[in-house]
């Protein structure tokens, strides 16, 4: 099997992995995680923290700038959003059905989403690094945080795919859902059900919240278990339009 999320350009792929627009929002995203870093990194030691019975707040916020930034990337990228539409929009009026909506999901798009999602965040590690060691964080704590960041990340870009399959590109109902739904899981969860909130997640590993190990583990198993229905459903959509297709 081809994998043409390498190297493909056109209208037939959702994402490219090397693709210009792909590589710029990646870049643009790093430098601008930077920025936040440098805007926030503590001017004193960590022992006058310590004295002061205060932790620093540059694990939480970068890490959350972080997870805010991926997470709308990959939604972009599932919905079909980075995809390079020539040079006159306005004269590319055509939906052509993508490779990940033309071939089985679980064999294409699924392997593709899994290594993408990954890839998109190899920029950001050094400067999670950099927000974790300044705020003494210990590799468990980091490890948790970075997981975090990649499982609502894979949400995200699963959801949008699953947008994609129903409304299509180039659709308004589409855009708004998948824009308002990313508001609601990251910001409105927060005050309706924040057991599930990844940034209240963050901000308990961020403290080493008494309990937070347990947060942790039921958060990712309610997050896993979204995906794994997501999955499930796009595997059925995909697997519809390609019967839909064969026997036309």
């Amino acid at each position: 099997m081809k994998y043409y999320y390498l190297t493909d350009e056109s209208e037939k792929s959702l994402a490219p992995f090397f693709s210009k627009t792909v590589l710029s929002a990646s870049f643009v995203s790093a430098v601008f995680l930077g920025v936040v870093l440098l805007m926030i990194w503590p001017r004193q030691p960590l022992s006058d923290f310590v004295l002061a019975n205060e932790e620093p707040l540059a694990f939480f916020l970068v890490f959350t700038a972080a997870l805010i930034i991926s997470a709308y990337i990959n939604l972009c990228c599932g919905c079909g959003d980075m995809i390079r539409r020539g040079y006159y929009i306005i004269n590319y009026r055509t939906d052509m059905a993508t490779f990940e909506k033309e071939i089985d999901f679980l064999r294409y798009g699924l392997i593709e989403f899994l290594w993408h999602t990954l890839i998109l965040l190899l920029p950001f590690l050094p400067l999670l690094l950099l927000a974790a060691s300044n705020s003494a964080a210990s590799f468990t704590i980091f490890i948790a945080a970075v997981s975090i960041l990649y499982a609502v990340s894979l949400f995200c870009r699963i959801f949008g795919f699953v947008v994609y399959l129903i409304w299509g590109r180039m659709n308004t109902l589409g855009y708004i859902v998948a824009r308002a739904f990313l508001v609601a899981y990251l910001f409105g969860t927060i005050f309706l059900v924040p057991f599930i909130n990844p940034i209240n997640l963050l901000s308990l590993l961020s403290k080493s919240t008494y309990g937070v190990g347990y947060r942790f583990v039921f958060n990712m198993t309610v997050l896993t278990a979204i995906i794994l229905l997501l999955i499930s459903a796009s595997h059925i959509m995909v697997k519809r339009h390609i019967l839909k297709e064969e026997t036309r």
